[in-house]
C-alpha cells in the first residue's frame, strides 16, 4: 500500500480576508449571547452551593451525606451549567453559519509517491476538484522546500495550517475566534516529504536491482 500525504492548503489572500470578516461579523453577533451564558452558569453553580449550605446548616445530618457525594452533586451542577451553554450557544452558532454564509472550508492537497511520478488530489471537503501526476523530474521543479509551496500548473500553493494567527488582524487573534478544522496526522514540511520520496524511489532501485539479480 502506497504511502499518503494529506496537506493543508493556506487560504489565498482574498480567501483569508472573507473567511477574517466572517468570523468577525459572528463574534460581534455572539459575544453578548457568550456574556449571558457565563453568568447563567455561575448562577446555577453559585445557586447549587448556597442551597446545599443552607441545607447543612438547617440539617446537621447532611454533612455526612456532602463528605460521600458531594463531588458528585458538584459534577452534576457543572454538567447542568454545560447543557445550558450547549443549548443556547451552539444552536446560534448553526443559525449564524447559514444567515452569514459560512465560507468554504481550505483546500487538501493528497500526495501519493508512485514509479511513474507524484499522483496528487486537490480536494475541498468531499468535493474533488483536480488530479493528475507529476512526474519525478518535474515534482523537483514544482517543490519550494524554502516556502513550503508546490506549483502546479498555473497556481502555487503553499502549504499549512490555517489558523487563527494567519487568518485575523492581531487585534483579532482570539482563542474562541472560528477557524477550520484542519485535521492531519503526517508531516507536512515539503523538505521533509521530498525526502521520503527520495528514499522511496531508492526502495524501488533496491527492489529492481533484485529483480535483475534473481533473473540471472
Amino acid at each position: 500500500m502506497s504511502e499518503k500525504y494529506y496537506l493543508p492548503v493556506l487560504y489565498t489572500e482574498e480567501e483569508r480576508k472573507k473567511y477574517a470578516e466572517w468570523g468577525i461579523k459572528k463574534e460581534r453577533f455572539l459575544m453578548p449571547f457568550a456574556v449571558i451564558t457565563i453568568i447563567v452558569d455561575l448562577i446555577v453553580i453559585i445557586e447549587t452551593g448556597v442551597v446545599l449550605f443552607k441545607i447543612r446548616e438547617r440539617e446537621p445530618y447532611f454533612s455526612a451525606f456532602l463528605s460521600t457525594y458531594g463531588g458528585l452533586i458538584n459534577d452534576i451542577a457543572y454538567g447542568v451549567a454545560i447543557v445550558l451553554t450547549a443549548l443556547l450557544i451552539k444552536p446560534l452558532d448553526m443559525i449564524l453559519d447559514m444567515v452569514y454564509k459560512k465560507p468554504q472550508e481550505p483546500q487538501m492537497l493528497c500526495l501519493t509517491p508512485t514509479e511513474t511520478g507524484v499522483r496528487y488530489m486537490l480536494s475541498r471537503g468531499v468535493y474533488v476538484l483536480s488530479s493528475g501526476t507529476l512526474n519525478w523530474n518535474d515534482w523537483e521543479s514544482a517543490v519550494s522546500e524554502e516556502t513550503n509551496e508546490i506549483h502546479i500548473g498555473d497556481v502555487i500553493y503553499r502549504i499549512g495550517f490555517n489558523m487563527i494567527e494567519s487568518i485575523y488582524p492581531k487585534n483579532k487573534q482570539h482563542a474562541w475566534m472560528d477557524r477550520p478544522e484542519e485535521k492531519v496526522e503526517n508531516s507536512i514540511h515539503l523538505k521533509t516529504i521530498s525526502r521520503n520520496f527520495r528514499g522511496y524511489l531508492l526502495s524501488l532501485e533496491e527492489k529492481k536491482k533484485e529483480v535483475e539479480w534473481y533473473d540471472k
